[in-house]
């Protein structure tokens, strides 16, 4: 009897305990969100100049015009005037240098004589002067990373990635081979004691060595999680789950900007985003291990305690022949050759190893890396909304939210796949019509790639779901971490189309419509998972998609979508 059959007809797909899994794994979201945007308001970069010998930096109290137009702000910008060049900066608008200042001091002719115009420059030899209306403090601030040094800001994010990248595919070999719930508990520990000392990071090294190990951990402690709520309640709840694990996720986002908008100040943020995670901590008394993880690996007695726990939450009785059938289905599966479940020790190429499985787990992993890539280009290569960056930031992403309300609304209801297809054609042709709108129609480039973004983030809310009724139980874990870790590569890479743009403005816009297009057509080859049982083997995964599964107790008729029915989503979009 396996762990499906168990939930539908005993322990319940949707009792006290299936809802306490829902709302407490979904709720460390919330940490893991709020750490991935931190470097939003952590590495904000505020105005700033080079610092004036013999000129007291408080005397100016921002660098940007305040309403009243103070004397102090006056005799503070006509200093500035007289020991800091002006140049063009890419909006085409004089403003005063920020990496060069004056070699000598004005004479009587003032700054704007000929004289002054020919004076000698040279670089920021005695530090920057920031502006602090907006950011008390900043990684840019405390470690001067801008003019020469201002790369290091970019290497920073880079090298957080590459730690989510890491984290993602060693966590899920971890969580396969040693369980969900200590590779959970494990990454939730590391991801506290280096949250919190990045607050403290006296040094640029040691602050981007502290980031690379927090992508590590979060990202680690993200799908483990999934992984886990997924595996532990009924197949009619798996998108409850997925979206509202997203939800909270997207809360965390929000929460930063709030936290940051509050504190203003990069250590007091990076302290108030990882203290919290200490209250999760009491998870070790309410969070159990996977049964279909123990089942899959042959630890039937194990299975059983925490069957037995669920279902006194539940206030239902498990018989004792449901364990003997359970105990008779591993002995049969060890028969016939399949004891590869309890004895094998899997690794990644057994993602690839038989055709299906290896055709799936190609277009799942493309999927996941023109997703990354297409959200984080879009997302860069916006413009830069006016106003305050802090409610711009908030309100950003509220509008995720919108995106994840219709994934949950279509998910159920046409399935996994259409809805994917639909949302990244969609973002295809968005992106890819950029290429014909004139320049001084500009608003209507932004509303395309505005366009693209949504349909992006709608079938990114829904990969994670969609990929995980993929990968079977003895190498989910492991194969949610490898396309998370080659979506991180697309993140990676995401900048450097932007940079395409100094040739032709349209081309970065164009290159991700025509990924985006490329991938919706890709996963018309990949089977549709909509109310199909999670498998649980190798086997089963290869034959997931087939007309009919066999399983161990009676034939799974396995649901296909049509051509015509992907037609009519992609139209009605």
């Amino acid at each position: 009897m396996d762990y499906d059959t168990i939930l539908s007809d005993y322990l319940g797909e949707y009792g006290r305990y299936q809802k306490l899994t829902i709302f407490c794994l979904a709720a460390l979201a919330m940490p893991v969100g709020m750490q991935t945007m931190a470097m939003a308001f952590l590495g904000a970069v505020p105005e700033h100049h080079c610092r004036v010998p013999g000129v007291s930096d408080s005397a100016a109290p921002h660098l940007t015009p305040p309403g009243d137009l103070s004397p102090t702000w006056l005799d503070y910008m006509h200093t500035l005037n007289d020991s800091i060049p002006l140049e063009l900066d890419a909006n085409g608008e004089w403003t005063h240098s920020k990496c060069e200042r004056y070699n000598d001091n004005v004479t009587a002719g003032g700054w704007d004589s000929l004289e002054a115009r020919n004076r000698s420059k040279l670089q920021c030899t005695d530090g920057w002067v920031y502006d602090k209306r907006l950011y008390s403090s900043s990684v840019v601030t405390e470690f001067d990373l801008v003019c020469d040094r201002a790369w290091l800001r970019e290497l920073a994010q880079a090298i957080y990635m590459l730690g989510v990248s890491f984290g993602a595919i060693v966590s899920g070999a971890l969580s396969d081979r040693f369980g969900r719930r200590p590779t959970l508990f494990g990454c939730l520990v590391l991801l506290l004691i280096a949250g919190v000392s990045t607050a403290f990071a006296s040094h640029y090294v040691i602050f981007v060595v502290l980031r690379f190990f927090i992508g590590a951990f979060g990202v680690g402690l993200y799908y483990v999680t999934f992984v886990l709520g997924m595996e532990g309640i009924g197949q009619s709840k798996r998108t409850m789950f997925g979206m509202v694990g997203t939800l909270f996720l997207v809360a965390g986002y929000i929460m930063q900007g709030v936290i940051a908008y509050l504190t203003r100040d990069w250590m007091k943020l990076q302290l108030a985003i990882s203290v919290p995670v200490t209250v999760f901590l009491t998870y070790y008394w309410i969070a159990f291990e996977s049964p279909r993880w123990l089942l899959a690996n042959g630890r039937t007695e194990e299975a059983r305690e925490v069957i037995d726990r669920a279902a006194k939450i539940n206030g239902v009785e498990i018989p004792e022949k449901v364990y003997e059938l359970m105990n008779e289905n591993v002995h049969s599966n060890e028969d016939v050759g399949s004891n590869e479940k309890t004895q094998r020790v899997y690794t990644v190429l057994d993602l690839v190893r038989t055709p299906n499985m290896r055709k799936n787990t190609f277009i799942v992993a493309f999927s996941w890396f023109v997703c990354t890539a297409a959200y984080y280009g879009l997302s860069l290569g916006s413009a830069e909304l006016p106003g305050d960056p802090y409610l711009n930031y908030i309100l950003s992403s509220c509008a995720e939210i919108v995106a994840i309300l219709v994934a949950w609304a279509t998910m159920d209801r046409w399935g996994r796949k259409p809805p994917v297809i639909a949302s990244l054609i969609l973002a295809g042709l968005s992106c890819g019509a950029t290429a014909g709108v004139p320049k001084d129609l500009w608003m209507v480039s932004t509303g395309l790639a505005m366009v693209g973004r949504f349909g992006v983030s709608i079938a990114f809310d829904i990969l994670p779901l969609y990929s995980a009724e993929i990968f079977p139980t003895v190498v989910r874990n492991m194969g949610i971490g490898t396309v998370s870790m080659l979506a991180r590569a697309g993140g990676i890479l995401a900048p450097f189309v932007g940079l395409m743009g100094k040739s032709w403005a349209p081309l970065p816009l164009v290159i991700f419509g025509i990924m985006c297009f490329l991938d919706g057509v890709a996963i018309l080859a990949v089977p549709e998972t909509l109310g199909v049982p999670l498998p649980d083997t190798l086997e089963e995964a290869e034959n997931l998609g087939s007309t009919l599964v066999q399983t161990d107790e009676k034939v799974v008729t396995v649901p296909t979508v049509e051509k015509t029915e992907v037609l009519d989503i992609v139209t009605s979009v």
